[in-house]
């Protein structure tokens, strides 16, 4: 887009980053114990059993690093709010299909302190700072797409 956004709004990278890091090590140390437990039942001679313990591991640490970092890359991008639209990467909605902006806080929102908001059409506004009040915001930019008809 050769328009230059009116705002542009950072979602939070901590309550991103770090809920995502710790599912991907449970989920790892959760699978790990179950190949181990599959390892021990078979007959397998030590230098083997090795090899598929260290593949496993190699595996598993591959995962959450690209999980990790796919994590990282989803926290440095923005919203951009332009003058008919919000867009999050290739995703976007026009003002006039937000249908909900209500803020929505689930248990790790309040750990991180921070909130989300569906706007409908599945775009969601995810990880925003309790800090930072957009209702009225978007009310606002609803309520003037809707009268100049964008």
């Amino acid at each position: 887009m050769s328009e230059q956004p009116v705002y542009v709004l950072k979602s939070s990278k901590a309550r991103t980053i770090i809920p995502k890091a710790i599912t991907l090590l449970v989920l790892s140390i959760i699978f790990y114990l179950g190949v181990l437990l599959n390892i021990s039942l078979l007959n397998l001679r030590g230098n083997q059993e090795t090899l598929l313990k260290t593949g496993t591991m190699i595996l598993l640490a591959g995962i959450i690093l690209i999980g990790t970092f796919l994590s990282i890359r989803t926290a440095r991008r923005p919203y951009l709010f332009y003058r008919d639209m919000i867009t999050f990467g290739k995703k976007h909605i026009t003002y006039i299909h937000i249908s909900n902006t209500t803020p929505h806080l689930d248990p790790l929102d309040r750990i991180f302190k921070t909130y989300s908001v569906n706007l409908g059409d599945k775009f969601f506004l995810r990880n925003i700072p309790q800090k930072i009040q957009l209702q009225d915001y978007l009310q606002q930019l609803v309520q003037y797409a809707e009268r100049n008809q964008y």
